[in-house]
Order: structure tokens, then sequence, then C-alpha cells
């Protein structure tokens, strides 16, 4: 009788093994499954914030390009101003040397 209670003694330790077994396969699935969704989650954030440091740099740009374009439209009429005074000034200068020559 010894071994038929050896052999139960056996397949209980058998069924609670196979138990254990089952629930660590469980929370193996559960702690797979919560960590999928944590990288979901984190994938999710940093795709916006490269999409919001995307949009905030291209603004960024596009205020640098509107200065620099401003600046040297500035700095082209400051300069069609010299080119301006200065024909002026030449044109003056010939004029009286043209009345000059012709208007003794």
């Amino acid at each position: 009788m010894q071994g038929l209670g050896l052999v139960k003694s056996l397949a209980e330790r058998e069924r609670e093994l196979a138990q254990k077994l089952e629930e660590a396969q469980k929370t193996a699935e559960a702690k797979v499954a919560e960590a999928r969704a944590e990288a979901e989650r984190i994938l999710e954030e940093a795709e916006k914030e490269v999409e919001r440091l995307t949009t905030e740099y291209n603004e960024q740009i596009e205020a640098e390009v509107r200065r620099i374009e401003e600046e040297a439209r500035k700095k082209a009429e400051a300069e069609a101003q010299k080119v301006i005074a200065a024909a002026e000034g030449k044109l003056e200068g010939a004029v009286e040397m043209v009345l000059e020559e012709v208007l003794p």
C-alpha cells in the first residue's frame, strides 16, 4: 500500500507543480502585455514630442529666414539710396559741365 500512497503523493505534487506553472505563465503573460502597453505609450509620447519639436524648429527657422530677408531688404534699400544720392550728385555736376560747354 505504501506504493499506492507514494503514487498518489507524486500525482498530487505533479498537479500542484502544473498549477504553479500555469499561474507563473499567466503572470508572465500579463507582465509581457503590461510591458508592451507601456512601450507603446512611451513610443506614442516620443512620436508626439518629435512632432512638437519639428514644428517648433520649423517655426524658428521660418522666423529666422524672415529676419534675414528683412535685414537684407533694409541693406539693399540703404545701398540703393547711397547709389541714388551719388548719381544725383554726379548728375548735377554733369549738367553744370554741359551748361558751361553749351553756354559760354
